[in-house]
This record gives C-alpha cells, sequence and structure tokens, in this order.
C-alpha cells in the first residue's frame, strides 16, 4: 500500500471520517466521505469536548489553520462537594472545544468548506488528493473478494437509489451505532451502562459573575450520591473564546435503570418516538428537563443550580461500552476507526483522542511505517486500557464501594496487560 494513491470512501462524515478524510487527503489519496445526514450544515451540536494529545498531535500536523484558535484553555480538574469544598486537585492542561467548531475546522481543512466558523477556508493544495463529502447517502453493504476487490453499496436518502463504488479503501467512521461494525460482527454486545448523560450549555454572558469566579480556569466535577456533574467553559456562537462570548458546558451522569419508567419517560421525544441511544436538542420534551431542573434547584450548590435552571435546550444520551474483536477486515483494506471500532463511557474524555490516535497509525500503516499487526496491537491495547479506565472512574461517584473497587482492579490489570500482550 505505501506509495500507491488511494481511492478511499469513508463511511460516516462526523469527526471521525474528517479526520481520516483531512489526513489521506493531505497524503494525496482521493477521498469521498458517504454521510447519510442531509445537509452539511450542522445546527445541533454543540456538546463540549477536549480533543485529547493524539487529537492535539492531529491538529499539529494536518490543520492548515493558523488565524483562528479554538480551544479554552483550563489549568486544572478540581473535584468539588455538595458544600463546594475542593477534594481533590489535579493539574491538567486541559484545551476544551465543541463539537461545531471542530467539525467545521475540520471541514474547512478537507473539502474548504465556508462556514461563520472558518470564513475563508484554506485553499488544497497541488499535491492534495481529490476530496469529496457526498451528503444524504447511507452505506448499505461492504463486500470484499481477492479478485474483485471492494465493493461499497449506498442508497441515496432522498431517491432511494443505490449506486455502486470500488475504492482500494475502506474506513467506517459510522459511530456509536455503526452499522458497519453489526455487519461484520453481528454477535457483538453493547451494554448499557446503566446511565443517562444530560448536557446542555449556556451563553457566558447569561451567568452571574459569581459562577465564572466559580469556574475560573478550572473544570469543575461535582457530585452527590449516584451521580455526578462536569463543568467547564468552551467556544461559544461561530467557535469564539473572547470573554462574554463563550458558552458554559454542563454534563450531568445520572443513573437511571433501562426500562424503568423514568428511562422510558427521558428517551421519548416530543413527537412521542422512543430513541435508544440520544434524544437529540430540541426533542426532549419540557416536562421531562423541567423534572430535572426541579431537582437541581432544591438539591444543587448554586453555581450548579444557576445553570441547570439556565439550560433551555438540552439533549440527553443513554451510555454504553463495547469493543470490536478487531480493526482491520479484508486484507487490511476495511478499517473500524473511532466509536465505530471501541465506544467508551465518558468519564475518561477519550472518544475524539481515539478517533486521533487511530488516524495517526493508519497514516503510518499505509505509508508502510508500522505493520497491520502493529497497528492491531496499538489500537487494541488503547481502546482495553481506556474502557476499564473510564468505567473506574465512573464508578468512583456513581457505584458503591465493591463496584468502585471491581472496575478499579480491572483497570490496574488493563494497563499492565498492555506490556503482557493480551486483552482482558
Amino acid at each position: 500500500m505505501a506509495g500507491d494513491k488511494l481511492n478511499v470512501v469513508i463511511i460516516g462524515g462526523s469527526l471521525a471520517g474528517l479526520m481520516h478524510g483531512v489526513m489521506l487527503k493531505q497524503l494525496s489519496h482521493n477521498v469521498h466521505i458517504l454521510e447519510q445526514y442531509q445537509t452539511s450544515i450542522q445546527e445541533s451540536q454543540a456538546a463540549g469536548m477536549s480533543t485529547g494529545a493524539h487529537g492535539q498531535e492531529l491538529l499539529k500536523r494536518h490543520d492548515k489553520i493558523r488565524d483562528r484558535p479554538h480551544f479554552v484553555t483550563a489549568s486544572k480538574l478540581e473535584v468539588v462537594d455538595a458544600n463546594l469544598n475542593v477534594i481533590e486537585s489535579r493539574p491538567v492542561p486541559f484545551k476544551l472545544t465543541n463539537w461545531k467548531t471542530f467539525y467545521y475546522r475540520l471541514r474547512a481543512n478537507f473539502d474548504e468548506f465556508k462556514s461563520d466558523y472558518v470564513p475563508s477556508p484554506p485553499p488544497s493544495l497541488p499535491e492534495e488528493g481529490r476530496a469529496i463529502y457526498d451528503v444524504g447517502k447511507r452505506v448499505t453493504n461492504v463486500s470484499y473478494e481477492k479478485d474483485a476487490g471492494l465493493t461499497v453499496t449506498y442508497q441515496d436518502v432522498e431517491t432511494g437509489n443505490d449506486e455502486v463504488l470500488h475504492p482500494d479503501l475502506v474506513i467506517a467512521a459510522d459511530g456509536a451505532g455503526s452499522a458497519t461494525r453489526k455487519l461484520l460482527f453481528s454477535d457483538v454486545k453493547i451494554p448499557y451502562a446503566g446511565f443517562l448523560t444530560w448536557r446542555g450549555v449556556v451563553p457566558e454572558q447569561a451567568v452571574s459573575k459569581e459562577t465564572l469566579n466559580f469556574l475560573f480556569d478550572r473544570c469543575i466535577r461535582y457530585h452527590a450520591d449516584r451521580y455526578y456533574i462536569v463543568v467547564y467553559l468552551i467556544p461559544g456562537d461561530d467557535g469564539s473564546i473572547k470573554p462574554g462570548e463563550r458558552h458554559v458546558n454542563l454534563v450531568w451522569y445520572d443513573t437511571c435503570q433501562m426500562d424503568s419508567p423514568e428511562y422510558l419517560s427521558m428517551m421519548t421525544d416530543i413527537d412521542g418516538i422512543r430513541h435508544q441511544r440520544t434524544v437529540p436538542f430540541g426533542k426532549v420534551r419540557p416536562e421531562v428537563w423541567a423534572q430535572k431542573q426541579a431537582y437541581g434547584n432544591e438539591n444543587f450548590p448554586a453555581p450548579i443550580r444557576e445553570l441547570v435552571i439556565k439550560i433551555n435546550v438540552p439533549f440527553v444520551t443513554g451510555i454504553y461500552d463495547c469493543i470490536s474483536p478487531r480493526a482491520s477486515h479484508f486484507d487490511g483494506k476495511l478499517f473500524l476507526v473511532g466509536d465505530a471500532f471501541a465506544l467508551f463511557r465518558p468519564h475518561a474524555a477519550q472518544s475524539t483522542n481515539q478517533c486521533a490516535l487511530h488516524c495517526l497509525l493508519l497514516s503510518k500503516f499505509i505509508s508502510g511505517e508500522i505493520t497491520l499487526e502493529a497497528y492491531e496491537e496499538k489500537v487494541a491495547s488503547f481502546a482495553n486500557t481506556t474502557l476499564h479506565w473510564s468505567r473506574a472512574i465512573g464508578s468512583e461517584y456513581m457505584d458503591n464501594l465493591v463496584g468502585h473497587l471491581y472496575h478499579e482492579f480491572r483497570f490496574r490489570l488493563a494497563r499492565g496487560a498492555q506490556n503482557w500482550g493480551f486483552r482482558l
């Protein structure tokens, strides 16, 4: 594969797909992204996120945008109790952004897509490959024969017509509910973790001075009985990081048993549709969120209470985790990447970091720097350790002592297993 100019199909045009698309295009390969969402304009994704060390390395290598900073920084993580006493403080150099800011930055690098986030995208270089971002295209099958190669079948969402592509390489970046993963591993179990996350943002200008002072230069983790809340500043509208124009991001991790009346109520939207994973922005029933706000008003300390009350449009997600048996398939011509390969609980904030790691490693594989076996070992080791690490973090706040000790023990074993060559 090293030295060949490849025609690549990427299934899924979210962050994992775009990271790989930008990298491959800049390495002179032709990239065709198939995205089932019917528009390039992403209106509802405002969730805060951290890119992680691998994400920073990826941007250092492949981000050509130099005039628009896109991170809000914080220097430490502090855990506070119900009285806001700091019970743990760790120096952590956070670089915090949000989904839309990162998405439009990657789009600008990939296919020169103009947006309010990046009004003047950097031009493509002559040596770069062709980039196509094809919306409204749902992949229905991927097959491979040694003589005929790869076949990707997809449907036009609007017309229902089927089309076929025959690429040299397929990147399956179709996320947590990956249809490609189901196609390859129909028996992989994706267990519910026993909790939901409520997410929302509040414009900085709508937040009191006292709460902003409370958040200054830190990421806050507030915990009580079987739930905890994380709060930090992120870019605001159009990716602005100017003080006064930013947003405050809140994530509320709340235990909830699957198929309980509470769970069924929360996961049913304003149209009466029950969702398996996420009830998106604008679809949460007002009476459901009002109940959560009422709980927060009665039980949360002032800064957290203020933010929960001021979140007008939340979204809620049921949390699952899993690891696929393998990342590569079809003699190294198809790769599951990001959440499609390994889905983590969000406590460790490693989803984007994993996507970037996969991208950096794939770059080394296709250029001949590492073998396919080395790629597999590295992505599996990271996934196995991170899966147990994230479970251990969450169990400290959301489980009993026995449960936490169990997950902490599993994490320590997984970390040791990185050098032992097996997966727990």
